[in-house]
Formats: C-alpha cells, sequence, structure tokens
C-alpha cells in the first residue's frame, strides 16, 4: 500500500514518554483528590442494627405466637429456648449472635433474654432483652457499644446523635426509656448498655 508524505507508523519515543509523564500526573492527582467518602464504618453498624431490630420483630412476634399457644410464660425461661423447642416449633431456630454486639451464647444463637421483671409501670413488666456487651469494659470512653445504642434510639428519636462519645448520656431507668423511646429501646441498666423490646 502506498504510504502519504507526511505519514509515519506509531509514536516517538519523545511522545511515549511525554504520555507516561501526563497519565503519571493524572493519576497522583486523582489518588490525591479522588477519595472515598462515604461512611462505611457507620454503615456498617446501621446494617447490623436494622439486622438486630429485624431479629427483635421476630422474636417479638414468635414471643405472642407462644402466649396464643400456650397460654403462659411460666415455663419460658429466661434464654427463651422454648422457642424453637420442637414440641413448640415457633421458631425454626433462635437467632444467631450479632458477633459485633453481642458475646453470645456457645450454640452461636445469642444474646437474646426474657426480663420479666422490667418495673415498667403500665406494661406487663416483661421485655425482650439484647445486651451489648462486646465493648462493655469501654464504657466510660466511646465504645462501639454506645454507638450501636445511639443508632438503636436513633431509629425511634430522629434528635439523638448518631455518634455517641463519652459524653453521652443514655437512659438509666427503663421506665423514663420507655416513655421517650415507646416499646424499643437502648438504655443503660447499670451494667450493660441493653436493648429492650417491652411487652406491652
Amino acid at each position: 500500500m502506498k504510504q502519504y508524505t507526511g505519514m509515519r507508523k506509531g509514536i516517538s519515543l519523545i511522545e511515549m514518554i511525554v504520555a507516561v509523564i501526563l497519565f503519571g500526573v493524572l493519576s497522583a492527582i486523582g489518588v490525591k483528590y479522588y477519595k472515598n467518602f462515604f461512611n462505611t464504618e457507620l454503615t456498617a453498624k446501621k446494617a447490623r442494627v436494622a439486622a438486630l431490630l429485624d431479629q427483635a420483630s421476630q422474636m417479638s412476634n414468635a414471643y405472642d405466637a407462644y402466649i396464643v399457644q400456650v397460654g403462659s410464660i411460666a415455663n419460658l425461661d429466661t434464654n427463651l429456648t422454648q422457642l424453637d423447642d420442637a414440641n413448640v416449633s415457633i421458631l425454626s431456630r433462635l437467632p444467631i449472635a450479632i458477633t459485633e454486639l453481642a458475646s453470645g451464647n456457645v450454640d452461636g444463637t445469642g444474646g437474646w433474654e426474657l426480663n420479666k421483671t422490667t418495673g415498667i409501670s403500665g406494661t406487663t413488666g416483661i421485655a425482650l432483652q439484647y445486651k451489648l456487651d462486646k465493648n462493655a469494659t469501654g464504657r466510660l470512653n466511646t465504645s462501639d457499644d454506645e454507638q450501636y445504642c445511639a443508632i438503636i434510639n436513633h431509629e425511634f428519636n430522629a434528635s439523638i446523635e448518631y455518634n455517641a462519645s463519652n459524653a453521652t448520656v443514655f437512659p438509666v431507668s427503663a421506665t423514663s426509656a420507655y416513655q421517650r423511646f415507646g416499646q424499643v429501646f437502648c438504655w443503660n441498666n447499670g451494667t450493660h448498655l441493653t436493648l429492650f423490646v417491652v411487652k406491652p
């Protein structure tokens, strides 16, 4: 094929060096100024809280079904093991512990307990509870427990800040927390920050 005057094959070494330098400069600018500013840590915590609140809903419904089916909570133990008992067959199994929030039990289930003595006036005095105990020793400092507790309460009262600090005050009375947030809330029971699902 006939070559036209002024045309050449490929690019010169100088042009290649200039292209590499320009590419390097653009990459450096991209690394410096383009960053992911999305708060992935907070988003992950919100997702865990959403999973916990879904468990709360299922456990609350299972408790209600147990009352209808059995008629009494006299045989319902603290760890709610009767809810997945083969003779009762309400739950296929108890929920798996969300390991970032609670230690859970040896069998991998976790966290959920029956509290029969909440002392909340105007209710049955019963609540399903989930202790946020992964960072309990850090209670005087900012810890994940505080942040999870704040996220839970924010779900039910938008004025609550997401970002908890060591100055964040959580309700120390279940009754006042119930009056402020309603049936579901996180409070400081003196030992653990605890999610309560109050049974009216």
